[in-house]
């Protein structure tokens, strides 16, 4: 069966460490205010199939806070949330540092990824997908700028104008009011006297609840965020104030042959002290990627494994436990070395045939046991 090729793998942690998730554990067993969680990552968290799991898994435990923050334009053809179906017409232009042309300025926001358009055709919709709960908080995320333009903003049939125009750069905050609670209908149309530039739009429901923000951009690497404007993604991360952050990526920097490791340790420790300098007392974890293999003709047809992700994830495992945070081993989940073949040919699939991508039940088992690593200390907790 499938299944059989699913194996718990603990949050890992220094020899001296004291428990990494401490503060977000005590944030849930506190109880009485949102308790966020921060989860950046590659495509694998930009399809909110494995966030998802904990998103739901953790609200039906400890109450749910809603959605959270999302991207209210798609950012490519499969970025999807769990909550949430976002449409928009072609005339918005997506930016983020993955990019090589366009807005360079690194005005991307929480998600590292910002949304743009001067053009009265634009529109954008943000609605909830059916069975989701109410929500009575949106509150939509923005770049004020010289010369920016006005919109027409819909929340549950409720309008207002949103003015993004400032004399400076900056972070903005618009707060919907007056509307109806219920499964959010948020609806954005610039009016075509300037550029709007948005960076999301965050929902929730009133009171305590646990809140995923799934934070993720296909095809990028933990690096980018080093080239992000640091006062406008702080500002915008410690609006969200989350318990925990989450980091998640690997596979992408895998393929990455001409960087050598130690610049990659330097990116990655650059990335995290940011982190840690602008959320400082909240917990965090480091995902592993997966098992990458790749694919070669010589001297038969094969996949074998990448010298390169091993490398990561050694990486990844050290710089973790020198910082104080957690370590998942997502590739010791599925197996070890070769798993990956293994899952994309089990029946049912786990993995898809470019051995990089889960099925939807494959993502289903890794938030399942990723969840389960997670709250083994606050179920089980250690000796003292």
């Amino acid at each position: 069966m499938a299944s059989e090729l699913v194996h718990f793998a603990p949050v890992l942690r220094g020899a001296a460490q004291q428990p990494p998730l401490q503060h977000f554990h005590a944030a849930l067993r506190t109880g009485g205010d949102k308790v966020r969680i921060a989860f950046y990552g590659a495509s694998s968290v930009a399809a909110d199939r494995y966030t998802g799991y904990l998103r739901h898994y953790l609200q039906a435990r400890f109450g749910d806070g809603g959605p959270g923050f999302v991207a209210v334009v798609p950012l490519w053809r499969w970025h999807r949330h769990g909550a949430v179906r976002v449409t928009a017409t072609k005339h918005w232009r997506v930016e983020h540092a993955q990019r090589k042309t366009g807005k360079l300025d690194g005005r991307y926001g929480l998600l590292g990824a910002s949304v743009h358009s001067g053009n009265k055709r634009a529109k954008t919709t943000v609605a909830a997908r059916k069975g989701a709960t109410p929500v009575d908080s949106v509150e939509l995320w923005y770049l004020a700028q010289p010369d920016g333009g006005t919109a027409a903003v819909s929340v549950n049939g409720q309008s207002m104008t949103l003015d993004t125009g400032s004399p400076e750069f900056s972070p903005a905050y618009l707060a919907a009011e007056g509307f109806a609670p219920g499964p959010v209908a948020l609806t954005i149309k610039p009016t075509g006297d300037g550029e709007v530039r948005l960076f999301g739009a965050v929902l929730e429901r009133a009171g305590p609840g646990v809140v995923v923000d799934a934070l993720g951009i296909g095809g990028t690497r933990a690096a980018n965020m080093v080239l992000w404007d640091p006062p406008v993604w702080r500002d915008n991360l410690q609006r969200r104030d989350p318990a925990l952050w989450v980091l998640a990526y690997g596979a992408n920097e895998s393929v990455d042959e001409d960087e050598p490791i130690a610049t990659y340790r330097a990116n990655l420790e650059d990335v995290m002290a940011r982190l840690a300098a602008a959320a400082p007392e909240a917990s965090c974890l480091l995902v592993g990627p997966v098992d990458f293999q790749r694919e070669v003709t010589e001297p038969a047809p094969a996949w074998v494994e990448r010298e390169r992700c091993t490398d990561i994830i050694q990486v990844q495992r050290e710089v973790a436990a020198a910082a104080g945070c957690g370590f998942f081993d997502a590739k010791a989940m599925m197996g070890g070395d070769g798993s990956m073949d293994a899952w994309s040919t089990a029946e049912p699939p786990l993995a898809k045939a470019d051995h990089l991508h889960y099925t939807p039940l494959g993502y289903t088992h890794l938030g399942r046991v990723l969840t389960d690593a997670i709250m083994a200390d606050f179920d089980d907790p250690p000796p003292r």
